[in-house]
């Protein structure tokens, strides 16, 4: 399992890519390019979890959800230990579905690391209507989904932090990235929350 300190220097990498927009261009363009679908395409990989293989429109009443912080630090560093709390269980530390109660639901946890935003803000609404609402509504219930409609536990403000941080750590990979020490003039100088809340505008 990843150490805080870990995580920490993650966070610091991300923070550096983002304050740099052609380098945040071309990895967001990789995470995207390969999505036929939003929250499709591909199969389980072969860890007992699923992949939704088609997309899902949120109801009118949460058509409008929309995030800025999906490059937020702050908001990805609340995330992370709400995901630890109410997450992880099911969903793994690993995003993959994998969590210690996962082999006891009739209906695995998906498999986050599928990623499926198309920017600016496709996903958005999709993301936050599935979290609020987990395995209570239609289609999910028909399946079986035990996922609590975390409405009733977490803030809206917690529910989007708990998405930036899927959205950094299991959507763009950064749960397997390895930071790089800095080099040349100037290095190391950057702060790791100059310019996060606002430099990814998609979800």
């Amino acid at each position: 399992m990843q150490t805080i300190q870990g995580d920490h220097e993650r966070l610091d990498a991300f923070g550096r890519l983002f304050r740099r927009p052609r380098l945040a261009g071309a990895l967001l363009g990789v995470t995207v390019a390969g999505a036929a679908m939003a929250h499709g395409g591909g199969s389980a990989g072969g860890h007992g979890t699923h992949r939704h293989e088609r997309w899902v429109a949120p109801p009118p009443a949460y058509a409008a959800y929309r995030s800025d912080r999906w490059a937020d630090l702050h908001a990805i560093g609340r995330g992370r230990e709400l995901y630890r709390r109410h997450c992880e269980a099911c969903h793994g530390a690993d995003g993959r579905g994998t969590g210690p109660l996962a082999a006891s639901l009739a209906h695995r946890p998906a498999d986050l690391t599928n990623h499926f935003h198309r920017p600016p803000h496709d996903g958005d609404a999709y993301l936050f209507w599935r979290v609020s609402e987990g395995g209570t509504v239609e289609p999910f219930r028909g399946m079986g989904s035990a996922m609590p409609a975390f409405k009733q536990v977490l803030s809206e403000d917690e529910r989007w932090d708990v998405l930036a941080y899927v959205h950094a750590f299991f959507h763009l990979g950064l749960a397997r990235w390895e930071p790089v020490a800095p080099s040349g003039p100037g290095a190391g100088t950057e702060g790791a929350h100059g310019e996060g809340g606002h430099g990814h505008e998609g979800g």
